[in-house]
């Protein structure tokens, strides 16, 4: 049977040996089982390698240096957008490249954007300090950990959220309820709560009236973490 379709690197090696040697090409094409018009093509194509031909179609906006531009200056400074890389990009050539193809050649990098984590600010003595704290105790077991008490105070806020919510929505549906999430005028306030666990077991959710400073930390501590906490790991 007759099989279409495009010849591997192997079967077009073949051809091009056996006709070096006189086979025909009706002989060539039973052999590899392909059409002797294909043969003909392989044959009359041949520049000295078996590869594929470059195809025809537009080049690229980019050339590979200024692919590697994109990505060394991206990995330089990672909060860099879009615009800005397209702009430093633009400013050495005479045909502007848009900025979809500034981040295509990014994406195609393992380089995609996306919103910033926001984690707190550690300097290097912070960075020892924790460091020094995890190899301490890295040799403790499960139970070992079981027997700390851990507290955290979280912020939650009464109506909504002040955090960005994102939506899919089609065109003309910007204002459709489903696509929409509600205000209240100068906010909705918030309630500010302390908790305590250990293990699997919680303790008593304290709501945080007072400014969550040093001295009101201590307070939580010794009027609630106490007497909270210690039956925990008791």
């Amino acid at each position: 049977r007759v099989r279409k379709g495009q010849l591997t690197m192997e079967e077009r090696q073949t051809i091009i040996t056996l006709q070096n040697v006189g086979i025909s090409y009706r002989e060539l094409a039973k052999k590899v089982k392909v059409l002797v018009s294909t043969v003909s093509f392989t044959i009359k194509s041949h520049s000295g390698a078996n590869s594929d031909r470059k195809r025809s179609g537009r080049p690229k906006a980019t050339t590979a240096s200024e692919d590697k531009f994109l990505r060394a200056n991206s990995f330089c400074d990672r909060q860099l957008t879009g615009q800005q890389l397209q702009a430093q990009l633009n400013s050495g050539r005479s045909k502007q490249v848009s900025v979809s193809t500034v981040k295509r050649r990014l994406r195609v990098a393992g380089l995609t954007g996306g919103v910033a984590a926001r984690k707190p600010l550690l300097r290097r003595q912070n960075k020892r300090k924790r460091l020094a704290w995890a190899m301490k105790y890295c040799h403790w077991t499960a139970e070992d950990w079981k027997k700390v008490l851990w507290t955290d105070e979280s912020k939650f806020e009464i109506f909504g959220s002040s955090r960005r919510i994102f939506v899919r929505c089609r065109v003309g549906e910007r204002m459709v309820p489903q696509c929409v999430t509600s205000t209240v005028k100068y906010g909705g306030g918030s309630v500010m709560v302390w908790g305590i666990f250990a293990g699997s077991r919680v303790g008593s959710l304290y709501r945080v009236r007072c400014t969550l400073n040093q001295n009101g930390y201590h307070r939580i501590l010794q009027h609630h973490a106490v007497p909270s906490g210690m039956p925990l790991v008791g």
